[in-house]
């Protein structure tokens, strides 16, 4: 297997994002069925926008599991609006939580010590800690909980924060604490190809993604992206969708008319996902769906709520937070009907999904004092060799809420702050990205110990 000319990618996720108004009105009748063996779109409510629109778990997973649609429940409310909006809770309600299902979380790491994920990570049980012997035979030693392809070894806690606020989201607990994860008895297996800046390189990705499938995991979230592509991680994807391992992708923060990469692959395999905000709003950061018509849709994306590390919950904004909701559904999914094949479950969504009566061209934030020029594309885009430093370009920095925590005895932390920094690379054929990086944040791995 190959892995050349590396390029570097950058976790998505956006803060103080801008949203564009839509609205969704679903139909249960007004969408195709599906087909056994391939993806057939037939749904003429696909735009080059927000593609089929929002993802609705209710409808998704009764018709998995071969059943009349659910009856809608009430809300949750709160934090968990996410959930409510999608429709989870009616999944829920008949039973359907992803029991059994693991989803691979290809990341910064996952901090497993939190106290809304750690009875929801994956073990390796083949393997046996700190013996120093490949027990399972995969090629890995002591993978306990996963294997971090940045270090090339197996602490795959988190160092950034990005993949523990993803994992929330997809697998939290339903313990009456924090948050509630989307499929909240699904399990995490965590990946680490990203560094403690949000980057990595196809490379990484790519390994990451065969680790996952060859060690169980039947769902692989990737919220991150770039704007080239890689036959590599092509390869890796359509290795997945091979083996009925269903990958997440989000579509990107740049604001683009088309998907960012991976995501733009979801015209042959896996799942593209764009951010709508609590209303329903596309998200102004995010990346449509274009013309060419791929498995594209909407989930929540902006200021969503979920876990970071040190038993800390914070508020975040990207593609990155909508994927994981789709990542949960499709657990949910495979949890009602274990059968599905990877065509199955992208026609199943894209058919129950509720696309928007109207919406609208990317377009430039114009809110008073919130001005400032594309700010996805620094973050996402190729470098040209020199190195180009953008940071004095921005006009502000961006600053989430505290992150706060579960525990009154736990110590008070500085508001996480949201900047972009350019980062430099030494290797041959770089592309140059830049890093989303949020100083302060106490969660080194020697303090998740």
């Amino acid at each position: 297997m190959s892995f050349d000319n590396e390029i570097k990618y950058t976790a998505i996720c956006q803060t103080n994002a801008f949203e564009n108004r839509t609205t969704n009105i679903m139909g249960w009748r007004n969408h195709s069925s599906f087909s056994p063996d391939q993806l057939v779109v037939t749904n003429s409510n696909y735009n080059s926008n927000n593609g089929y629109g929002l993802v609705n778990a209710g409808l998704a997973v009764s018709k998995a599991a071969g059943d009349s649609p659910y009856e809608d429940v009430p809300d949750l409310g709160g934090n968990n609006w996410g959930a409510d909006m999608i429709k989870a809770p009616t999944a829920w309600n008949n039973g359907h939580t992803g029991q059994g299902i693991i989803v691979a979380v290809i990341d910064t790491g996952v901090d497993y010590n939190h106290e809304d994920l750690k009875n929801n990570i994956w073990i390796n049980t083949k393997e046996i800690a700190g013996n120093g012997i490949d027990d399972d035979g995969n090629g890995y030693i002591d993978d306990v909980r996963g294997w971090n392809f940045d270090n090339n070894n197996n602490n795959v806690l988190d160092n950034n924060g990005h993949g523990t606020h993803v994992s929330g989201t997809i697998a939290a607990e339903n313990n009456g604490i924090g948050v509630v994860g989307i499929a909240y008895n699904s399990q995490i297996m965590s990946v680490k190809a990203l560094d403690a800046n949000g980057s990595g390189s196809y490379s990484k990705i790519t390994k990451g993604i065969y680790y996952a499938v060859d060690n169980g995991a039947k769902v692989i979230n990737l919220s991150l992206g770039g704007d080239s592509s890689n036959d590599s991680l092509k390869s890796a994807i359509e290795y997945a969708s091979s083996k009925g391992v269903i990958v997440v992708m989000a579509a990107g923060n740049n604001g683009n008319s088309i998907p960012s990469y991976p995501a733009r692959y979801a015209y042959n395999s896996g799942i593209a996902v764009g951010a709508v905000d609590q209303n329903n709003n596309l998200a102004n950061f995010s990346n449509r769906s274009g013309s060419q018509e791929i498995a594209y849709v909407t989930a929540p994306g902006v200021d969503v709520y979920s876990t970071v590390p040190n038993n800390q919950y914070a508020n975040y904004s990207g593609t990155s937070m909508a994927a994981p909701h789709i990542a949960g559904v499709v657990a949910l999914m495979l949890g009602a009907n274990p059968n599905l094949t990877e065509s199955q479950v992208r026609q199943i969504i894209i058919s129950t999904s509720a696309n928007s009566t109207s919406s609208t061209e990317p377009t430039t934030p114009t809110q008073p004092g919130l001005e400032f020029p594309s700010f996805f594309p620094p973050l996402d885009s190729f470098f040209p060799r020199e190195l180009t430093n953008i940071v004095s370009q921005l006009p502000l920095s961006f600053q989430t809420p505290t992150p706060t925590s579960i525990s009154d005895t736990e110590k008070p932390v500085q508001p996480s702050v949201m900047q972009l920094r350019p980062r430099y690379y030494e290797s041959d054929e770089t592309v140059r990205y830049n890093s989303l990086v949020r100083p302060g944040m106490p969660h080194t791995p020697q303090e998740l110990d």
